[in-house]
């Protein structure tokens, strides 16, 4: 039902697909579906928890390294992207699902907090109270934050996460976090068009 479902989703998007069309493609009957679900946004959300389960050990491999310094951090990232792009299209009905369903903000607010914590395991920065540090706290949900929504919009080219300067940024961003706000700060190419280079001084 779950693969028929993610079938479904992808083909037409979450918003089109029914009841009706994720049975029929299982080869179940409605009353078996809502035996298992109580609807399409419960099997949503259960797909969105087996893909938040999967990639939790990716995300986690950060914490393996004694000792992080950017070029790790930023390779880091750049697995994570490239992962999501591999799922780009079930990542659309997860955002198409989260405009439409509630419970879906609630439930990647949940995902985000538990990552924190997990993080919190292996790196003293994460190991944060949320109620006794509530800013700290938020600094790491918001970093976090967007280097998943980057990897996000990089899975369906959008927005500027194919800029590889943003790997540079958040790899920064991440790593100054990490070591308390130490990090100096980073500089990046910038083209600068001469528009007068052709005429007289």
């Amino acid at each position: 039902m779950l693969a028929a479902a993610a079938e479904a989703f992808c083909a037409t998007g979450y918003f089109a697909a029914s009841v009706e069309d994720i049975a029929s493609s299982a080869g179940i009957s409605r009353m078996t579906f809502y035996r298992h679900f109580s609807g399409k946004s419960a099997l949503a959300r259960e797909l969105f928890r087996l893909n938040v389960e999967a990639s939790m050990p990716r995300i986690l491999e950060i914490t393996r390294y004694a000792r992080l310094d950017r070029s790790i951090i930023k390779t880091w990232i750049g697995t994570l992207f490239e992962e999501d792009r591999k799922s780009g299209q079930l990542l659309r009905v997860f955002i198409q699902a989260n405009a439409q369903e509630p419970d879906f903000t609630a439930d990647a607010h949940g995902f985000l907090g538990n990552l924190i914590v997990e993080l919190g395991k292996y790196l003293p920065a994460f190991a944060i109270d949320p109620v006794a540090d509530r800013k700290a706290w938020l600094e790491a949900w918001l970093i976090i934050y967007e280097i998943l929504d980057q990897s996000n919009h990089a899975a369906r080219g959008a927005g500027i996460a194919d800029d590889p300067l943003v790997l540079e940024i958040l790899a920064d961003r991440f790593l100054s976090f990490v070591e308390g706000g130490n990090v100096a700060q980073k500089t990046y190419p910038v083209l600068i068009y001469d528009n007068d280079a052709d005429t007289d001084a």
